[in-house]
């Protein structure tokens, strides 16, 4: 089997973990050094998350969420499920599918989506 040993200890937090210290800053019970060392938490990242949090108005289950990068999924997993079951359901058709095809239905889909929710 693969020994791969992880080379950093980027995001090793728990959502959990940083949820409680966003909570506890929030409802001003501790400050960020404070709830950065008893959660466990970086300071630095916990401070963003606080601020987002307070920006667009999210629990802090909300604003814990991890996230490497910093692009944003296009779709949810429901869609993303949805989306599946439907190739499935053309393949057992017998409608041959290209990568290239997929890949067009799925950009179609995405701005369709986009133009909705401008709407």
């Amino acid at each position: 089997m693969g020994r791969y040993q992880r080379k950093t200890d980027r995001q090793s937090w728990s959502q959990e973990s940083m949820a409680g210290a966003i909570q506890e800053v929030l409802e001003g019970n501790m400050g960020y050094r404070r709830a950065s060392k008893a959660y466990s938490v970086p300071q630095t990242t916990l401070e963003r998350k606080v601020k987002e949090a307070r920006q667009k108005k999210l629990s802090s289950e909300a604003a814990a969420v991890k996230m490497l990068g910093r692009y944003k999924t296009v779709f949810s997993e429901a869609q993303e499920k949805e989306f599946v079951q439907h190739l499935i359901h053309l393949e057992e058709r017998l409608f041959g599918i290209t990568l290239s095809d997929l890949r067009t239905l799925a950009f179609e889909l995405a701005e369709k989506k986009q133009h909705s929710a401008c709407l």
